[in-house]
């Protein structure tokens, strides 16, 4: 366990220290930003004093991390709002997004994944390997603005982009979940092709058990680790991978929160929208080995 906080802390650590120093070396200056052109350099230099950017970059990066320590994520240097209010507004809608999309992405992807474990080698199995391929080399940028054309413009049926209502969240999580499924399918199939065939399996059988049993409680449940792995990574990259598919349907999470900030440098709402996507990835992992316990006792955890 503390070998664990270790890697959590330093994980952290790293992230921040790694973005705090990209943002702070990319070309551009925030107060230019602000007050635009016309402005004498005085005003320049006062702005940049009270945001603290005339300081030494170690000696921001500490004040950074005393304030963080504090629970203080600091203030929008552009809109002066809390960071942490953008955070509570922002960050759920993330999080309604990741779970519906990884809602869509297992009910598609599992019974896909069996159901072509069971015709291994005949058309249908051919039919949806090759759907699972065209899906995942389907990038979000592309498949967005094509959902977008064809169930919001061409037929009317959800709207473009935004948080209006409750539909306009269908678009977005059918880009994400769609590409999940397809990861989904070929994980499940090919798990489930190694274990239909052990000595288990066919005990199962001989006693009579019926053949969806035999699937779902002996030869699902041994290959669901694999399938356990690639829903806690994809689920982490939900979470952090958003960017992307909040910018094409105008959604308000926290990806769409850090683009306007790296382009208006807003550097403390950066680096926080950072930190709360590397903390969701890393509690996601640890979730996801806590659900490797459960889906197999012999699965013990490191000390």
């Amino acid at each position: 366990m503390i070998k664990r906080f270790t890697g959590f802390c330093t994980v952290v650590f790293g992230v921040l220290l790694l973005t705090f120093l990209l943002i702070h070396l990319v070309p551009g200056d925030p107060v230019e930003v602000m007050l635009g052109d016309s402005v004498t350099v005085a005003d320049r230099a006062q702005l940049r004093a009270e945001l603290g950017l005339d300081q030494p970059l170690i000696q921001q990066f500490g004040t950074y991390l005393a304030k963080l320590t504090h629970g203080d994520f600091g203030r929008s240097i552009h809109t002066k709002t809390p960071i942490v209010e953008l955070i509570k507004t922002r960050y759920p809608a993330t999080l309604k997004l990741a779970f519906l999309s990884l809602l869509i992405g297992l009910s598609i992807g599992l019974p896909l994944g069996i159901y072509a474990a069971l015709k291994a080698g005949k058309w249908q199995d051919l039919i949806v390997t090759i759907v699972s391929v065209r899906l995942s080399a389907m990038p979000a940028f592309w498949l967005g603005p094509m959902l977008m054309l064809i169930f919001a413009v061409w037929l009317g049926w959800l709207p473009v982009s935004g948080m209006e209502s409750n539909a306009s969240i269908v678009l977005p999580a059918l880009t994400l979940g769609l590409g999940l499924s397809a990861i989904l399918t070929r994980m499940t199939r090919t798990s489930l092709l190694e274990v239909l065939h052990d000595d288990y399996i066919r005990t199962a059988r001989a006693k009579g058990i019926t053949e969806p049993n035999v699937i779902i409680r002996h030869a699902l449940r041994a290959a669901l680790l694999p399938i356990i792995t690639i829903v806690g990574l994809q689920m982490g990259s939900l979470l952090a991978g958003t960017v992307i598919t909040e910018t094409i349907f105008s959604w308000d999470g926290i990806g769409r929160l850090l683009v306007e900030s790296i382009e208006k440098r807003d550097y403390p709402v950066t680096q926080a929208c950072v930190l709360v996507v590397a903390l969701s990835y890393v509690l996601v992992n640890l979730l996801t080995d806590i659900l490797y316990r459960l889906a197999d006792p012999r699965v013990k955890f490191a000390s």
